[in-house]
Order: structure tokens, then C-alpha cells, then sequence
């Protein structure tokens, strides 16, 4: 069974945890739709644009399920989160001084690296902190203060960008990196509980944890993937299609409403988080999945109903609920699923790289289903999907918190079949 051990970390650890999460998240905004618009004020062509994307983005998938086996095998958590630091502030440097193609893509490939460590890594901080006890509040924490600080370095970079230069905002990316460094340095090692940040049994021989081949047979966990898989498949185009139309059907999205594109559902994700980490442990964990996942099939409809920049940016904070709910339950119930394992980080990974195929497959096929049928089919197939989604989560998937499941089964008057599974 798993350990029932508490850790009781020094109030400045988890102050340390909620600045790092504001800082890191700070320092990541900069690599996000900045890049694009940046990039072709240098004269890049889409192609090229295109090809460092998707090089940084296979990176970042490829990075994953090995990011995840490191950070279960390796203590020393903040020293991996150190190095990936380094490695952002790095590639942002290069993006503001040397925008041309072999050393942005050095730079992509640099931040691409971040993607299979950070977020894990601050979830595995998070659980040999706290505890699993507590864990659903402390990532309700975790994705406020990251969203907050998105929200915030996305609205100070557009304005900088807009109206002092171009570079600013990866200017910004590598001088946040210092502050997130002091928030990580405020997190004492000796309070990070290894078994416990790993979801190890075996507390006295905190190495040792299932085979993966055994874990990998966790059929509740391949069914939560899935369900992720197809969250990011309906997902990830929204945002570029929608923002990809307003370029094409009024004018070119200056830095200011990309901002805004990033600022609203940050906030609003900022805003919902503890919330959501709340109604987690009153609830269980279904009926919130459910909500997220219904959050995307609703905002692609919208989506497919206008093209208005304001009404653009109203539908995003839909985005932030769903964002809000994905944000803190994939590393809450991944923990649920894989307690004892010792296989915490390395499922997480499994999970983001299944999650990142889906979202590169996704937004390459519905390019084409726009090309030739036009943005409402490909806001309408993306809205299915996402009801797919929610049909597995409702009939395959079993409420992984204990005690609710029996609710969960008569609300929705399930077969005997699946109550039993539940």
C-alpha cells in the first residue's frame, strides 16, 4: 500500500512552490504565440516559421515520458527545474539577439528540452511537500499563481512589444529566470520527500517501484490518457484557427489582441484554479473532467458561429476553465491512479507525450479540414471530439476518489457492467 506519511515542509518551501510556479510560467509565455509574430517581423517565411515550431514542439513531445522516468529516478528536483531554467533563459536570449534560423532553432531545441521536466517536476515538488492528502489544494495553488503569472507577462510583454520593441518579451523571458531561480532556492531539499514525490510504496526503499511494463497495464490510466489525448486534440487548434481567421478576415492581430488571447483565459484560469482544487475533494474528480471537457465542445461551437475579435476574447475565457480543470486534475488524478507505484512522473510523462501527438497531429489536419471546407467544419469536428471525450469519461472511465463512484454511477443510471468497474 501506499505511504501514509505526511510531510510537513517550512511555511517558506510552499511560498517558495507558489513563486515558482508565478515565475516559471512568466518565463514560458514568451515562447508562446510572441514567437510567430515575432519571428515574421523579421521577414521569416511561414514555412520556416513552421518547421522551428514543429522541431520545438517534437522536441517537447519526444522530451516527455523520458523527462518523466528522470524526475522519478533522480532526488534532487530542484536542481532539475535549475537546469531547465538555464535552458529558457538561454533560448530566450538568442530569440531577442539573434533571430535568424540556426539559432532559433538551437533555441527551440533548448525549450523544447524544458517540456518533458518542468511541469512534472513541479508536480513531484508539489506531492513530496504536501502529501497526497493535500495535493489537490496545492495544485489548485500551483495553476493560480502559474496562471496569474502568465496572465500578467503576456499583458506587460504585448505592451512592450506594441510600443518599445520587439524583443522585449524575451528580453523579459530570461530576466524573469532570475527570481524564479530565488523562488526555487527558497524550497529546502531536506523537505522534499522523495518516496512521496515519486508515490512510492516502500518508504524505506524509496527506489524501488512497479516494473513499467506492470504499470502499464493500468487500464483506468490508459482510458484517463485517452481521455486527455482527446482534450488536446479538440483544444489545441481553437486558439491558432480562431486567431489565424482574424488575421484572414480583418486585419493582421497586432501584439496587443495576441496578448489579449493569452491574458483572458490566464485570468481566468488564475481566477477558477482553487476552485476547481476544492470541489475536487467535494465532488470527485468525473464530474469536473466532464466540465472542462464540456467547456472546449462549447467554445468551438461558439468559435464556429463568429469571427469577431471581442467576441474572440470572450469565448477564451472558456479556455480558461478548461484550463483551470486539466491544470489541476491530470497531475491530481495521475496520483490517484499511480499511488504506491513509485511510477508518478514517468505516467505524467507518458501522459504529456501522448497529449502532445494529439495536439500536433490535430492542428496539421484541421489546416486542411479548413482549407477545403471551411472554418465551421473544423470548429464543428473539433467540438465532437471533445463529446467523445466526455462519453468516455462518463462510461469507461471510474471515479478514481474513494467513496464517490456509487453517486457517480446512479446519476448517470450506468449498466450493472460498469458500476461493477466503478
Amino acid at each position: 500500500m501506499a505511504s501514509r506519511h505526511v510531510p510537513a515542509p517550512a511555511r517558506r518551501c510552499l511560498y517558495g512552490l507558489d513563486w515558482l510556479n508565478f515565475f516559471i510560467a512568466d518565463v514560458q509565455t514568451a515562447f508562446g504565440p510572441f514567437v510567430a509574430v515575432y519571428l515574421a517581423s523579421h521577414g521569416w517565411s511561414p514555412g520556416d516559421i513552421g518547421l522551428v515550431f514543429g522541431i520545438g514542439g517534437a522536441t517537447s513531445v519526444v522530451s516527455q515520458a523520458p523527462g518523466g522516468w528522470l524526475i522519478d529516478a533522480i532526488p534532487l528536483k530542484r536542481a532539475i527545474i535549475g537546469v531547465s531554467l538555464a535552458f529558457i533563459a538561454a533560448g530566450a536570449l538568442v530569440f531577442a539577439f539573434w533571430p535568424s534560423f540556426w539559432p532559433v532553432l538551437i533555441a527551440e531545441l533548448l525549450h523544447g528540452a524544458t517540456g518533458g521536466t518542468v511541469n512534472p517536476a513541479l508536480a513531484a515538488l508539489a506531492l513530496g511537500l504536501v502529501g497526497h492528502g493535500a495535493l489537490s489544494r496545492r495544485l489548485g495553488r500551483n495553476q493560480a499563481f502559474k496562471s496569474f503569472g502568465n496572465a500578467a507577462t503576456a499583458g506587460l510583454m504585448g505592451v512592450l512589444g506594441q510600443y518599445a520593441s520587439d524583443r522585449a518579451p524575451f528580453l523579459i523571458a530570461a530576466a524573469l529566470c532570475i527570481p524564479a531561480a530565488i523562488a526555487l532556492m527558497m524550497i529546502r531539499g531536506q523537505d522534499i520527500d522523495y518516496a512521496e514525490a515519486r508515490s512510492a510504496a516502500d518508504r524505506e526503499h524509496p527506489r524501488k517501484g512497479h516494473r513499467v511494463r506492470d504499470a502499464a497495464r493500468n487500464r483506468h490510466l490508459q482510458i484517463f490518457i485517452l481521455a486527455l489525448t482527446l482534450f488536446q486534440v479538440a483544444s489545441a487548434p481553437l486558439a491558432p484557427l480562431a486567431t489565424g481567421r482574424l488575421a484572414y478576415e480583418h486585419a493582421q492581430a497586432p501584439l496587443l489582441m495576441t496578448a489579449g488571447v493569452v491574458v483572458v483565459p490566464a485570468l481566468m484560469a488564475a481566477l477558477l484554479a482553487v476552485w476547481v482544487a476544492a470541489r475536487a475533494d467535494e465532488w470527485g474528480r468525473k464530474p469536473l473532467l466532464v466540465l472542462g471537457f464540456g467547456a472546449v465542445s462549447l467554445r468551438a461551437l461558439l468559435l464556429a458561429s463568429t469571427a469577431s475579435p471581442w467576441a474572440l476574447l470572450l469565448i477564451q475565457s472558456l479556455d480558461g476553465m478548461s484550463a483551470a480543470v486539466i491544470g489541476v486534475m491530470l497531475p491530481l488524478v495521475i496520483a490517484d491512479l499511480t499511488r504506491g507505484t513509485g511510477r508518478y512522473n514517468l505516467a505524467q510523462g507518458v501522459a504529456g507525450t501522448a497529449m502532445g501527438l494529439g495536439a500536433a497531429t490535430s492542428v496539421g489536419v484541421t489546416g486542411y479540414v479548413v482549407q477545403h471546407f471551411g472554418y465551421w467544419a473544423g470548429f464543428l469536428g473539433l467540438s465532437v471530439v471533445a463529446l467523445i471525450g466526455i462519453a468516455i469519461l462518463v462510461w469507461l472511465f471510474p471515479e478514481p476518489k474513494p467513496g464517490y463512484s456509487r453517486n457517480w454511477a446512479r446519476l448517470f443510471r450506468m449498466p450493472k457492467l460498469l458500476r461493477g468497474r466503478a
